[in-house]
This record gives structure tokens, C-alpha cells and sequence, in this order.
């Protein structure tokens, strides 16, 4: 006898035989046993999953003269058991039969009566390779064909279809066979074929099969001749280039163990191998995603797991944190998308595996607390044992610190007393407390906190920037208040060459404000009125300035040693009642 391959072998013969299409063989034999049949069916899925298997099965079904009541066919009588040189199921490849004179001499024939049966049932197989001429042709008799008719179309690529013709047919979508389920038949093949095989051998086929159980059944015929009638995984992985379960373990091994060399030298090996990069990616995503459940749930048992291989994913998981295998998995998800884009798929597999091995250690939040905890104790600790220290200057150049020496007590100045009308006559009336000349900053601080003043603005131009800067933004706040919200988040610097600078502490929409020439003209002129020798501004964003001098302040290199952080913005204090 000549050797029957495996895929034809264990093709089904009965609707239990399908794999991985139980809501549809359901469908399906509710509907004969009910005698609910639709004179039209399309079958849409992927190659190898049971759609044309299916079809003949229901064309079995329909034509058996002994089935009554249920929806299996009887398989003794002649038509079961001539259905496949059946006259009445007429199989056609799309393919080879497009045009629309081979749906025109389909139309003549289903005229005539069914040879031996009560139905003729017409199997259209790839039917998305018609043209839209022989799809126009068919829609009529698709939809009202004869009595004793029934169609089942098949095709992988639904979308190709019009909407006139999916609007006329029972539609029932096919679906990729799940692993575990794949993993859990080419196994019963196996035993029922009396073949030694090792299961660590089946992932690799099952993966190279994509959900195709027909391809599975292929792969697992030439794996079989390649192992001289045994499969292992060690020859399963050369014959379809991937990478041995044993090396994949070794490989996420150096990756939770901080390992950079050995890491980089299995990629290196495989790729002087000829191994498929992708598929190893992938290999190791899926071990680490079992280590990373086995890790968070110790109690879980995965089905498509062996014992053995369960307690080696645990060994590797131990020896790693929970935040460490989240850590690495994302890393390798990160570098499969990225590979499958990228012209140097390798370089991003080894810049993956170089993250993975040069994680950050991650700290306990309890540990962190504790150091806050330790570092204010002996803060407050220090404050009890010596007299209270001036406050810590500001550690930007040109910032005006929290800290700074209190400035002289503001005074507030009395109005002078009202003379009487004929002293008043007579004597001239009193200068003003502040006059033009006087531009001190006690008296200035003096004119605007007198009870006297109505506003700010009818103070004069003053030489202290702070303090005028205070009027200007009062000022603007008065006359348009989105503008002196802006210039509210701004700190004024130095007065060079009639142009004050400022540095804004805002978004891109902020800067924008302030260029606006109106804006300008507006801050301007009042910037003239408070600060002596003002008449524009510079303004500069706070990401601007320099920070070196902040950067290498003792006091912020212990922070960082400390606290084992990186220095990402530096920005100035803000000072209490500034602002308001």
C-alpha cells in the first residue's frame, strides 16, 4: 500500500471530527436535524481550518436517504459512501473557473434534478478569485435557485466579495485553531500513529502552522521523515530554523540574571545559524509571559505546560522579581513590533537584550520612605541642637531667594495734616512724600503701601526691579487680565541698556502672549511708568537659563546620591506672598 499523508488521513469524517469549530458544526447540525436549510452558505477563514472538509460533510448530510432526524449522516448507505464520485455534489476551483461563461453553464445545470439524492449541492471553492462579470451573473441564481439546490461558497478572502453576494448567502466565519487545542491533536496523531516523540517538539510546529491544522499534520510528516520516524525537538527546531526550547530557557535565564555576553552571543549565534530572529523573539515572549503567570500566581497550572517544563519556568522566575519579568517582557514586546518594521531587525533584538540586562534596580517604596523617614529626623534633630540658620540662598544665578535678608520694614506714610483755610493760603502747600527725584526703595515701598494710594499706577517710575516689576504686573492685570495672568508666572532679572529681563516660567502659548506686539506695546508702556530706565523687555523661558551652578551644589549632588535619582528640571524657589 502506498503511504497516505497525515493531513488526508485524518481528514473528518464526521461533524465530531472538526477541530476548532464547534459553534459552527453546532449550527449545522441543529439545522438538519431541524430541517432548517439554507439555500446558500459561504465559509470564510484562513487555508487549512475545515471549510471545504465542512462543506462536504453537510453535502454528505444532506444527500443520505437514511438520515431523518438527526444531522449525521448514516455512512452505509450508497450515497455516504459514494459521496465523493457523487454526480450530485459538483466541487469548483474559482480559480481555474472565473469567467463568467463558467458561471453561465453552472446556471444551465442546476436546472436539472439531482441524479440520486433529494438535493444537488454545488461547492464553489476560492470563490472571491470570480470576476465581478461572472459575480453579476451568479447573483440571480444565488439568490432564488431551485428547490433542490443549495450552494456553499468558500473563500479565504471574504472582503473580495461584493455586498450583493454576502447579502444573499448564510455566512459563517471559521477561525484560527487555538495552540492548545493544535498542541492537544497533533498529540492524539501521534499516539494513534504509535510515534516516540518528545512534546517540547510540538510548540515549534504548532507556531509554524499559524492556526492551520492542515499545515500542522504537513509539518509534522516532514518532521517525522527528518527524525527517521521519531520527533524531537532538537531536529524539529533545525528542520524549521528556529531555536531550541532548551537555548530560548537559557537565553531568558541571562536576561533575568543581568547577563549582557551570554544574551548577546545567542543572538549572535542564531543569526549565523540561519534562525528566524522574529520567531526566536517571539519564543522568548511566550516564555517569559508563562514565567511572568507562573510568577504572579504560583498556583496557576497552564494546560499546554508540562510538569517538567512548568518547574524550569518557576526556576527562572525565582530568580527575579515580579517587576523584573514585567520589565523584560515589555522590552522584547517593544523590540517585536519593532522589528517587524525595521530594516536591522537584529540590532533592535540586541538593543532589547541589552536593556533587559542593564534594568534599574527597582526599590521598595517602604525603603524609600525610610531614608525620607531617617533624613528628617536628623533635620529636625539639627534644628533642636544649633541656633536657626539665615535660610538657604537660591541656587540660581540672578533669582532672588526665600532667604535673602528681610528688606527695611515697610513704613506707612501719613497724609499731612489739613491746615485751615486761611493757613492754607497762606503757607505753601506740603511737597509729596515721594518726589520725582526720590526713588529709593524704602521710600517706594512706602508710596505703595500707603493707605493713600488708589493705585499702583499713579506711583512713580522706581530703580528697585523687584518692586517695580510688581507694579507693571498690577498694572497690565488692570487693563487686560490674560496678559497679566502671563506676566504673573514671570520673574524679572537684570536692567541692561533700557531692557529689563525676564524669565517666564510657562508653555509655548504663554511666549506667544508676550511676542504679540500689542502685548509688547502694552507691557511697555507700562514698564516705563514703574521702573526708571526700563522701556522693553527681554524674555527668556526658564529651561533657558543655566543650571550648572544648581546642578553642582553640594547640597543637591547629596540629594541625588542619596536618593540614587537623575537631576530633570531645575526651577527657581518661589517665594512666600510672591505671586499673590
Amino acid at each position: 500500500m502506498t503511504y497516505q499523508v497525515l493531513a488526508r488521513k485524518y481528514r473528518p469524517a464526521a461533524f465530531d471530527d472538526v477541530v476548532g469549530q464547534d459553534a459552527i458544526t453546532r449550527t449545522l447540525r441543529n439545522a438538519l436535524a431541524s430541517g432548517r436549510i439554507a439555500h446558500a452558505y459561504l465559509f470564510a477563514g484562513p487555508r487549512g481550518i475545515g471549510k471545504t472538509t465542512t462543506a462536504r460533510l453537510l453535502a454528505r448530510a444532506l444527500l443520505c436517504p437514511e438520515r431523518k432526524s438527526s444531522a449525521d449522516p448514516c455512512g452505509v448507505c450508497p450515497a455516504c459512501t459514494d459521496a465523493a464520485a457523487s454526480v450530485d455534489i459538483i466541487e469548483i476551483d474559482a480559480a481555474s473557473n472565473r469567467r463568467i461563461e463558467d458561471i453561465r453553464t453552472l446556471r444551465e445545470n442546476v436546472k436539472y434534478a439531482p441524479a440520486r439524492g433529494r438535493y444537488k449541492v454545488y461547492i464553489i471553492d476560492e470563490v472571491h478569485q470570480l470576476t465581478s462579470d461572472a459575480f453579476d451573473a451568479l447573483l440571480k441564481t444565488l439568490e432564488e435557485p431551485p428547490p433542490h439546490v443549495v450552494m456553499v461558497l468558500a473563500t479565504t478572502d471574504p472582503r473580495e466579495l461584493p455586498a450583493t453576494i454576502l447579502s444573499r448567502v448564510q455566512r459563517f466565519d471559521f477561525r484560527p485553531i487555538a495552540p492548545d487545542l493544535m498542541s492537544a491533536t497533533l498529540e492524539t496523531i501521534l499516539k494513534k500513529e504509535k510515534i516516540a516523540f518528545e512534546p517540547a517538539a510540538l510548540p515549534a510546529i504548532v507556531r509554524g502552522a499559524e492556526g492551520s491544522l492542515r499545515d500542522a499534520l504537513t509539518l509534522l510528516d516532514t518532521a517525522i521523515a527528518y527524525g527517521n520516524g521519531k520527533l524531537e525537538a532538537e531536529t524539529t527546531a533545525s528542520l524549521l530554523g528556529t531555536t531550541a526550547p532548551a537555548e530560548v530557557r537559557a537565553f531568558a535565564r541571562a536576561l533575568v540574571g543581568h547577563e549582557a555576553t551570554p544574551a548577546l552571543e545567542a543572538i549572535d549565534r542564531a543569526a549565523r545559524d540561519g534562525e528566524d530572529l522574529g520567531a526566536f523573539t517571539r519564543d522568548v515572549i511566550e516564555l517569559l509571559r508563562r514565567s511572568l503567570v507562573l510568577k504572579a500566581a504560583p498556583a496557576a497550572k497552564l494546560a499546554d505546560v508540562p510538569h517538567a517544563e512548568a518547574n524550569e519556568l518557576r526556576a527562572i522566575a525565582e530568580a527575579a522579581s515580579l517587576d523584573d519579568l514585567l520589565y523584560v517582557l515589555r522590552a522584547f514586546l517593544d523590540a517585536d513590533e519593532a522589528m517587524r518594521e525595521s530594516p536591522h531587525p537584529r540590532v533592535e533584538l540586541e538593543i532589547a537584550a541589552v536593556r533587559a540586562t542593564r534594568r534599574p534596580e527597582p526599590r521598595a517604596v517602604e525603603e524609600i520612605l525610610k531614608r525620607v523617614e531617617d533624613a528628617e529626623a536628623r533635620l529636625r534633630q539639627q534644628a533642636v541642637s544649633s541656633p536657626p540658620a539665615r535660610a538657604q540662598e537660591s541656587l540660581l544665578p540672578g533669582v532672588e531667594s526665600a532667604g535673602r535678608p528681610a528688606a527695611e520694614p515697610r513704613r506707612s506714610v501719613a497724609p499731612p495734616e489739613r491746615s485751615a483755610p486761611s493757613a492754607a493760603s497762606s503757607s505753601p502747600a506740603p511737597a509729596p512724600v515721594a518726589a520725582s527725584g526720590a526713588r529709593s526703595a524704602p521710600v517706594a515701598a512706602a508710596v505703595v503701601d500707603a493707605p493713600a494710594a488708589s493705585a499702583p499706577s499713579a506711583a512713580p517710575a522706581t530703580t528697585d526691579v523687584a518692586t517695580g516689576w510688581q507694579r507693571v504686573v498690577e498694572d497690565v492685570m488692570r487693563r487686560k487680565p490674560t496678559l497679566g495672568a502671563v506676566l504673573a508666572q514671570t520673574r524679572p532679572g537684570t536692567l541692561r541698556d533700557r531692557e529689563l529681563s525676564i524669565r517666564l516660567i510657562g508653555n509655548h502659548f504663554h511666549r506667544e502672549m508676550l511676542s504679540d506686539s500689542a502685548n509688547r506695546d502694552l507691557i511697555g508702556q507700562a514698564l516705563r511708568r514703574h521702573i526708571a530706565g526700563a522701556e522693553r523687555v527681554n524674555v527668556t523661558s526658564e529651561n533657558e537659563t543655566s543650571g550648572g551652578e544648581v546642578t553642582d551644589h553640594p547640597a543637591v549632588q547629596a540629594a541625588v546620591a542619596q536618593f540614587q535619582g537623575e537631576i530633570v528640571a531645575v526651577r527657581p524657589r518661589v517665594t512666600e506672598g510672591e505671586g499673590q
